[in-house]
C-alpha cells in the first residue's frame, strides 16, 4: 500500500516528537514546514493536542507495545484537512480566474493559506520609505539603514541592486542579479528578538535557520574567492557547495570554514561558550585572536568544538546533534545543564528576566525535554517538581525561590 504524504507526515511528527526519528525523517519534517507558515501553524497546533501532550509527560512510561494508532490516525486526520482545505481555495482561485483577478490581494489576505504565484515589485526608494516600520519579532536591515518587519511588513518582492529579495512564507529568499557583477559587496542584517525565529536562503543558495536573539550579517550578493558571514547567537546552516569559494562564518574570535555541509553554530554574548557542531560534511574551526597559537580543529560528523571565552580553552567532544539542533524543530533540550543555562534559553523564548530572591542553595541541574509551545507556567512547574526551586512570575520577572 503506497502511503498519502499526509500518513507519512503523521508517523514522522508523532517520532520526532518522541525522540525515535532518524535523521532523514527530521529532515523531511524540517523540508514540510520550512515550505509555509501554515504548515509551521498546524504543526504547533497538533503537538499542543492532548493527545500527543499527554503521551510526551509521560514518556517515561512509555513502551515498545504502546499503541499510538489512535494518535496516528488523528494526527493524520488534521493533515489532510489541511491539504484538502488548500487545495480547495486554490480550485476556487483557479476557477474564478478572470472574474476575481482584481481581488486577488484581498483574498491573499483573508486567506494565508493561499498559494498564488504573484509578486508585486516595490523600490526601495519609493512606497518602501513610506511603510510604517513597527518593530517585530523578525527584522531586516539593509544596506542603506532601512528596517522592515518580517513578520507582517514583508513585501512579496523588493528588487535592489545586486538581487531581489522574494518574501516566502515564514522565510525570505536572495536571487543575485547576474546582468552584472558589483565592485563592492552591500550587507544586509537579520535580528530576531525574543521569541522569534526565521529561515533566510542566502544569493549563493546557502539555506540558514536562525534561533531567536540572533543577529546575522550578509552579503546580499558574494564578491571574491571567499563567502563571509557574522553571525550573533544561534543559527543553523546548510551551505551551497562550492569548492572555489569557501563559506565562513565568524563569530566573535572563533571561524568556522567549510565548502558545503551541515552544521550549527551557538554564540550567544551571554554564554561562556561559543559551540560549532557538525551534522555532515567537514568544517574547519579555528581561533582568529592574534595571541593564541592553538591549531584549527577538524570536525567529523557529530563532533562538536567549544572554546571558552574566559579561559581562551579549546576543545572538541562527541555529542548527540538530534538534540543540538532540537531548537529547529520546536523543542528545549536540557542534558545535565546548570539552572543558569536554563534560565537563560527560557528567556530568549519567553521574554522574561530571571532572578534570585535570597541566596541560591547548591546546584541545580536539568535533563529532558520540552516543546517550545508549551506555556513557561508549565515549564517551570516541571523544573520544580524536577527537584528544582519554585518559581514566581510578576510583571516580566520570574522569581527564583529556594524551597526550604
Amino acid at each position: 500500500m503506497v502511503m498519502k504524504r499526509e500518513q507519512i507526515l503523521a508517523r514522522v511528527i508523532i517520532r520526532v516528537r518522541l525522540g525515535m526519528a532518524t535523521e532523514e525523517e527530521r529532515e523531511l519534517l524540517g523540508k514540510w514546514l520550512d515550505e509555509e507558515v501554515a504548515n509551521r501553524r498546524l504543526y504547533r497546533n497538533i503537538i499542543r493536542g492532548k493527545s500527543i501532550a499527554g503521551r510526551l509527560r509521560l514518556e517515561d512510561e512509555i513502551n515498545q507495545t504502546t499503541d499510538f494508532q489512535k494518535v496516528y490516525e488523528e494526527v493524520a486526520r488534521r493533515l489532510a484537512v489541511h491539504r484538502s482545505r488548500r487545495y480547495s481555495l486554490r480550485r476556487i482561485v483557479v476557477v474564478s480566474g478572470a472574474i476575481a483577478s482584481c481581488l486577488v490581494g484581498i483574498f491573499v489576505a483573508l486567506h494565508p493559506l493561499i498559494k498564488v504565484e504573484v509578486h508585486e515589485s516595490i523600490s526601495v526608494q519609493g512606497e518602501l520609505k513610506e511603510m510604517k516600520v513597527v518593530k517585530e519579532k523578525v527584522m531586516l536591515v539593509l544596506g542603506n539603514g532601512e528596517r522592515i518587519g518580517l513578520v507582517k511588513q514583508v513585501p512579496d518582492s523588493l528588487k535592489l541592486e545586486q538581487a531581489t529579495l522574494i518574501g516566502t512564507k515564514g522565510g525570505l529568499h536572495y536571487e543575485a542579479n547576474t546582468d552584472s557583477v558589483p565592485e563592492r559587496e552591500e550587507f544586509h542584517r537579520i535580528e530576531t528578538a525574543v521569541g522569534g525565529d526565521f529561515f533566510v536562503v542566502l544569493s549563493d543558495g546557502t539555506r540558514v535557520w536562525l534561533n531567536s536573539t540572533s543577529e546575522f550579517v550578509y552579503p546580499v550578493q558574494f564578491i571574491g574567492d571567499r563567502r563571509v558571514v557574522q553571525l550573533k547567537g544561534e543559527a543553523y546552516f546548510e551551505v551551497k557547495h562550492d569548492p572555489a569559494r569557501p563559506f565562513i562564518v565568524q563569530v566573535r574570535d572563533v571561524e568556522t570554514r567549510v565548502l558545503g555541509t551541515a552544521f550549527n553554530v551557538s554564540a550567544y554574548e551571554n554564554e561562556e561558550s561559543v559551540y560549532t557542531t557538525l551534522l555532515t560534511g567537514k568544517v574547519q574551526v579555528s581561533l582568529t585572536d592574534q595571541r593564541s597559537d592553538i591549531p584549527s580543529m577538524v570536525l567529523r560528523p557529530g563532533m562538536q568544538s567549544c572554546w571558552k571565552k574566559e579561559t581562551g580553552e579549546f576543545s572538541v567532544r562527541k555529542v548527540d546533534t538530534k538534540n543540538v539542533v532540537a531548537w529547529r524543530y520546536g523543542e528545549f533540550v536540557f542534558d545535565e545543564d546548570d539552572i543558569e543555562v536554563v534560565t537563560r534559553m527560557l528567556s530568549r523564548w519567553y521574554e522574561v528576566r530571571f532572578v534570585y530572591d535570597g541566596k541560591r542553595k547548591g546546584r541545580h541541574t536539568f535533563s529532558g525535554k520540552m516543546s517550545k509551545d508549551e506555556k513557561l507556567e508549565s515549564i517551570l512547574k516541571i523544573l520544580t517538581l524536577a527537584g528544582g526551586p519554585e518559581f514566581r512570575v510578576e510583571d516580566g520577572i520570574v522569581h527564583i525561590i529556594e524551597k526550604r
